[in-house]
């Protein structure tokens, strides 16, 4: 196998699949081909997508107003070594405190990338479970991270309590105003986290360069570490 195909070889897709029909708060993802092969040969296609549906990165505006948007993402927060806290044993509504982020942590340092693995988004993506009652970060784990010193925060599960809580306001969602005010980027709602070989990981995320919003769907990889 050469170097090229053994790097490839180490890759693992963390980003859920862009369906049609599927989204969030009733802003579904359409797709069209204006351009087929029945009319000129050749397919070109459009779609429209929520910037929060599936595997994204938020960028601060989402909830700081004035705040920078996805195009300004900066690619050194969205790549580099990541950590990943087995949080398995989070069930249902259950919340992910300081302790539970101190027992899972497997060497956490300042600006690396914490990786929070549940298996939730694995086990209900698609069905109403996946926000009505997945597990969630607290304020106070929020702020571990935050003291911490990570970059970004990958998630796969719905981290944000209040959200799912029908007509909810951006100055109830505390978390996300805690982390993005810290100048930390959430990676939001990947899966296949069970697939990564062990807890050090590279973490490389590719938010699409859309000026002025607030977020964006995202390729989300893990690439395993070399010695």
């Amino acid at each position: 196998m050469g170097a090229a195909a053994a790097w490839l070889h180490r890759a693992i897709d963390l980003t859920l699949p862009a369906h049609e029909g599927e989204g969030r708060f009733g802003l579904d993802t359409q797709f069209e081909t204006p351009i087929s092969y029945e009319t000129r040969n050749w397919q070109g296609s459009v779609f429209r997508m929520f910037c929060h549906a599936g595997t994204h990165v938020d960028a601060p505006n989402h909830f700081i107003q004035g705040a920078a948007g996805i195009d300004a993402a900066p690619l050194d927060h969205l790549m580099g070594r990541g950590w990943v806290f087995d949080l398995t044993d989070r069930g249902a509504a259950a919340a992910i405190d300081p302790v539970h982020l101190e027992a899972a942590d497997p060497g956490l340092q300042r600006g690396d990338i914490a990786v929070l693995r549940t298996d939730w988004t694995d086990a209900h993506w698609g069905d109403e479970r996946f926000n009505a009652d997945s597990p969630y970060l607290s304020l106070e784990g929020a702020t571990w991270l935050v003291d911490h010193g990570v970059r970004a925060i990958v998630y796969d599960f719905s981290e944000e309590y209040v959200v799912r809580e029908p007509g909810f306001r951006g100055e109830d969602c505390h978390v996300h105003h805690r982390i993005l005010g810290a100048g930390v980027w959430n990676i939001e709602y990947v899966t296949n986290l069970g697939a990564l070989p062990g807890d050090e990981v590279t973490i490389i995320a590719l938010p699409l360069k859309l000026t002025g919003l607030d977020g964006s769907p995202a390729r989300v990889i893990g690439l395993e570490a070399t010695p």
